[in-house]
């Protein structure tokens, strides 16, 4: 990235740092503050840290004369959080952290920026639901922050679980991501059927899950219902038909059941099928981190120019990031395209090929902290 691009977006994040509410997290001057800036190592991170904050007012100044490309703060509470060596800050708790982020949470290849949004949203929801349901939490217990780049953050405050450790931290990520259950373990505990109108434990959550994949397969055409059984681990062609015939004869799937037409290793073939579908994809060692740095919620991502966007439960339902995140207005700004991308922002999909072109800042700001483009100055252009 050329120094017209850098000076560009720093002072674009300036102008926003100076007008804009910049929340602050509980205890802010309690935490150890980490920026980037737009110095000659960015796009790469390189921090600066051991940054500490006596006043709203001194974050503000700082954020608004400096214009950093990334702002920071741990999810610790230290009673001396500028000091620079770890063991000097005298760790007194933190904060729990989910961190959702496709770049290290998804498998498969998704399309678009877009596309790869909603599938990090889905994610991130069945967390809220497990925070919800099975650990007894409300709304108010927990705050969502889509993270401006590929994900979102979930932060846990609760005071009482300010002060557990890594193991303890780990044992809650065990439980989201079902690491430790036993095909076998949960055959013997009670039948496979589902028990409807309660999804609070991990047992009637594979219960409910397995339940649904069968009236979706009864719901197939026979034939297609009949090959997808038969390639499913320890059944086969014979007993599918059988199996097919048993699920269009009953609404339920109990005579299944209790035909013992599918076989042990079917069912626990099935009960892992229902793990890999219901666990939660986090970034685990973010949570078990006691000492993490973590976004600043309303800050600017220097690799999108996206806001890192507070959300209430509602709002995260509703929300866009590519609407809703963008900060930036449509006043045009020459740019000079470095590689052909296709962008999906604020509603619309914009096409650009190698060239010098004019772009709404909001794009331009988005393609040039992505890498993607180069600012062009007018003046320049004329020459």
């Amino acid at each position: 990235m050329n120094s017209e691009t850098k000076a560009f977006l720093q002072r674009k994040f300036g102008d926003y740092y100076r007008e804009a509410s910049v929340g602050l997290p509980p205890q802010f001057n309690k935490r150890e503050w980490a920026f980037v800036l737009f110095d000659s190592s960015y796009p790469k991170l390189v921090m600066r840290r051991h940054k500490a904050f006596g006043s709203q007012k001194e974050v503000r100044a700082y954020l608004g004369a400096v214009a950093p490309a990334h702002v920071y703060h741990s999810t610790a509470y230290y009673a001396y959080p500028s000091a620079t060596r770890m063991q000097d800050k005298k760790w007194e708790g933190a904060d729990i952290i989910f961190d959702l982020d496709a770049d290290k949470l998804l498998t498969k290849s998704v399309p678009s920026y877009a596309g790869l949004l909603q599938e990090v949203k889905d994610e991130t929801t069945k967390l809220l639901d497990f925070l919800m349901n099975d650990f007894g939490l409300d709304e108010k217990d927990f705050s969502i922050v889509f993270s401006g780049g590929r994900g979102y953050h979930v932060h846990l405050r609760e005071k009482k679980l300010a002060t557990l450790g890594s193991h303890e931290r780990r044992e809650v990520v065990n439980y989201l991501t079902g690491t430790g259950l036993e095909a076998e373990y949960l055959l013997k505990r009670s039948s496979t059927t589902a028990m409807h109108g309660d999804t609070s434990c991990w047992e009637i959550r594979i219960k409910t899950w397995i339940d649904e994949y069968f009236k979706r397969i009864r719901g197939l055409d026979a034939k297609i219902a009949i090959n997808e059984l038969a390639s499913a681990k320890a059944i086969g062609k014979r007993r599918a038909k059988e199996i097919v015939g048993t699920l269009s004869q009953d609404a339920s799937i109990q005579p299944l059941v209790e035909s013992k037409l599918i076989p042990l290793n079917a069912w626990k073939s099935l009960i892992r099928e229902a793990i890999s579908h219901l666990k939660v994809r986090i970034d685990v060692p973010v949570t078990a981190d006691i000492k993490r740095l973590i976004r600043l919620p309303t800050s600017l991502h220097g690799g999108s120019g996206l806001r890192v966007t507070p959300l209430t439960l509602d709002h995260f339902r509703r929300f866009v990031p590519l609407n809703d995140a963008v900060v930036f207005g449509d006043n045009s700004v020459s740019v000079r395209i470095l590689t052909p991308a296709t962008t999906e922002i604020m509603g619309e999909t914009i096409k650009v090929d190698q060239s010098t072109t004019e772009l709404p800042e909001h794009t331009a700001v988005y393609l040039m902290a992505r890498g993607l483009a180069e600012y062009e100055s007018r003046r320049l252009k004329s020459d």
